[in-house]
């Protein structure tokens, strides 16, 4: 049998496991063949060094030492008043000389490993009085004519569960490794010289049974390479044919054009980090070569002016701009921001440029004439939803195309804006997003994107005072009476909550009861204003149209408000059941405040607050605005998980590789992935290599991929 073919084997086959594990191993670890056996990769810094294989009387005392020999015997206590029991082994060595082991509330091992049973017993020893015991001790059966060499030194820990534990998953392991023949390798050989990586059987084997701790981290640093190599590559392959077979349009910016005297009028000074957009974008816009960048900011870092001025590079060429987001609410946002910030250009002003608003509750009848005009080009710049991707949104030249919040769209969603134009040509395309994002996971998660950063805040901007305080606090009234202060002196109030209305399964705020309770009893003197996704548009623009004017003081509301609405007025967050949200939502929930001159305030009341690890995410939030920083931790607290959607992206999971310990390596690998898809796009010249991409995302997940 080939490596290939026992790989590719039932798990069932592994020698030692039964029709009951191989269950266990599906169900709870998703494990049905070899590879995935030995893909289940130990915890990473939790392999046991035990010690040296020696007789009893040579063992050091203080040392971690294993020991081979018999079980004489058990002694089972349970000391007076305590709820536990001390199980006691004494184990014989060959030359007759013996050691203890005690386990605490692990009884069943005396019924389990019997006296007569052949052992390998490992901890640190140490003396008591007379008796020699082992301190923390681990116990590996022996079968019948095994030695202690084939009792490995150091012992990994896995995933484990009740029914199935970690020694006999390290010894399936084993028994499946010691029939695996030699694995060739797929990366190619001048590449793997390079990175100074080990070779691919090596590394496999060293990561479950190394020699040596020592040994490890090359073992591991091979198989993160090929895990994050092999995603960078269906990305740069993916970015490799939307480049490769797109025409694209050059419109770089024009001297004294519409987007130079957007800069040139605005009444403060754009930032560092604004300026550099500009020179990323404007040398994208230059070429014939459609571009595909990802705006990242920061909440509150000008993403909409390096948006808009791209849009208005289109413009200055003679074609049309479109921005596509993802609900209308945000949507509405951006064509009011639009309204100002383009006004000093004449914007829907005689010859000035025309802005229009479409989304699904667009009337038919502004509807039919908005379609007339992008089809005629009378209307320059247009921003929508969902309702923009429709076949009936024919454009006369579209020349950019601005996607915000973007991972709220799946790559199909790109590609039917991109495909607006009839000749052929692909607009250059720009996805913009508030939510910080690691640079090692946007590296990874928009590999075939070029990325620019917001990093900088336009001065001015205050820092939002957060706490976390427990739901039932004290102070809870001390805030409203603050709120009413706030009020007094002409600023405004959220209040958002996880739910919509009451639910029987869960013990947490309703936006609908908030509302009453604030309205009715809390603040009778205000007008306390409604917002969530189930209301009416028409009662849902009310709302929000009260709450800017100043005609409500205060808004309860959903995560409905979570990106794009901008209320300078706006200075006191109040988020309820926070522990309820995420990260990344808690700090977009925040950025509502703190847009205008007048400091700012958040206060994240939970249940949980005390609770050990409970509120470890509002913590985090409560200590830094900034969202890189809290983007890492978030990465780090939650892991990556199942970072990648199938439907957003079509990549694979990551199985060893984590993006914050392996940032090096994912850049590394962009790097290399750029290199092989540039100089052999198809990798026909490195077949293993592209072999191996294939089983790794699957022929679904890689036709899903190149898709889009």
């Amino acid at each position: 049998m080939d490596a290939d073919a026992w790989l590719d084997a039932d798990v069932s086959e592994v020698e030692g496991v039964t029709r009951r594990a191989a269950t266990t191993l599906r169900e709870v670890f998703g494990i049905a063949t070899v590879r995935d056996l030995l893909e289940h990769y130990p915890h990473q810094g939790k392999y046991r060094d035990v010690g040296e294989h020696l007789p009893v009387a040579a063992a050091p005392v203080g040392e971690p030492v294993t020991v081979v020999g018999t079980v004489a015997s058990w002694r089972v206590v349970r000391p007076r008043g305590r709820k536990l029991t001390i199980a006691t082994a004494r184990v014989v060595d060959d030359a007759g000389d013996a050691v203890e082991a005690s386990f605490f509330n692990q009884e069943w091992r005396a019924r389990q490993t019997g006296a007569g049973t052949r052992v390998a017993v490992s901890g640190t020893l140490e003396r008591f009085r007379s008796t020699l015991q082992l301190r923390n001790p681990k116990v590996v059966v022996l079968g019948a004519g095994e030695v202690v060499d084939d009792v490995d030194r150091i012992q990994p820990t896995y995933p484990a569960t009740e029914a199935l534990s970690s020694p006999r998953i390290a010894g399936f392991v084993a028994a499946a490794l010691a029939v695996l023949p030699p694995l060739a390798d797929p990366l190619p050989e001048a590449l793997r010289r390079r990175r100074g990586l080990l070779d691919l059987d090596t590394a496999v084997r060293t990561i479950h049974r190394p020699g040596d701790l020592a040994q490890v981290p090359a073992a591991r640093e091979r198989l993160v390479y090929d895990e994050l190599l092999t995603l960078q590559l269906g990305l740069q392959r993916r970015r490799h044919r939307l480049e490769s077979d797109a025409v694209g349009l050059a419109q770089a910016p024009v001297p004294g054009g519409l987007a130079e005297q957007l800069v040139d009028r605005l009444p403060f000074a754009p930032t560092g980090a604004q300026r550099r957009a500009f020179a990323e974008l404007g040398a994208d816009l230059a070429v014939a070569k459609p571009m595909h960048r990802l705006l990242q900011g920061d909440v509150g870092a000008g993403k909409t002016l390096v948006a808009a001025w791209a849009m208005l590079c289109a413009l200055d060429c003679g074609r049309q701009a479109v921005l596509m987001a993802p609900t209308e609410v945000l949507a509405e946002q951006h064509e009011r921001t639009f309204t100002a910030l383009l006004g000093p250009l004449g914007l829907n002003v005689l010859d000035g440029p025309r802005l229009a608003l479409l989304t699904g509750t667009t009337s038919a009848k502004r509807r039919r004439g908005l379609l007339a005009e992008l089809a005629v080009g009378t209307v320059q710049l247009v921003v929508g939803t969902h309702a923009l991707l429709e076949e009936s949104v024919v454009f006369d030249d579209l020349g950019v195309v601005v996607v915000d919040e973007q991972h709220r769209f799946g790559v199909e969603h790109r590609a039917r804006l991109r495909d607006k134009r009839a000749d052929g040509r692909t607009p250059d395309v720009l996805v913009m997003t508030a939510t910080p994002i690691p640079r090692s996971l946007a590296l990874t998660l928009y590999g075939d994107l070029d990325v620019t950063v917001l990093d900088e805040l336009p001065p001015g901007r205050h820092e939002i005072v957060t706490r976390v305080l427990p739901s039932d606090s004290p102070r809870r009234e001390r805030l409203y009476a603050f709120i009413r202060e706030r009020v007094a002196a002409g600023e405004r109030a959220y209040v958002v909550c996880p739910l919509v209305e009451e639910s029987e399964a869960l013990d947490v705020a309703a936006a609908e009861q908030v509302h009453r309770r604030l309205a009715d009893e809390v603040f009778p003197e205000l007008t306390v204003a409604l917002v969530h996704g189930r209301l009416a548009a028409g009662e849902r623009d009310a709302a929000m149209a009260a709450f800017r004017a100043g005609d409500a003081q205060i808004l309860v509301a959903t995560t409905v408000i979570e990106v794009g609405v901008d209320v300078p007025e706006a200075t006191v967050m109040v988020i309820e059941d926070a522990d309820r949200f995420g990260i990344s939502q808690l700090h977009q929930l925040r950025g509502r405040v703190g847009r205008g001159s007048a400091r700012s305030y958040c206060v994240l009341f939970s249940s949980r607050v005390g609770e050990e690890g409970a509120t470890a995410r509002l913590d985090a939030v409560a200590a830094t605005s900034d969202g890189f920083a809290l983007a890492e931790t978030d990465l780090a607290l939650r892991g990556e998980g199942s970072l990648f959607d199938t439907r957003q992206s079509g990549l694979p999971d990551l199985k060893l590789a984590t993006l914050v310990r392996d940032a090096a390596w994912v850049a590394a690998t962009r790097d290399d992935a750029r290199d092989l898809v540039a100089s052999d796009p198809d990798l026909t010249g490195s077949p293993a290599l592209a072999a191996e991409v294939r089983r790794r995302y699957g022929e679904q997940r890689l036709a899903a991929l190149e898709s889009g």
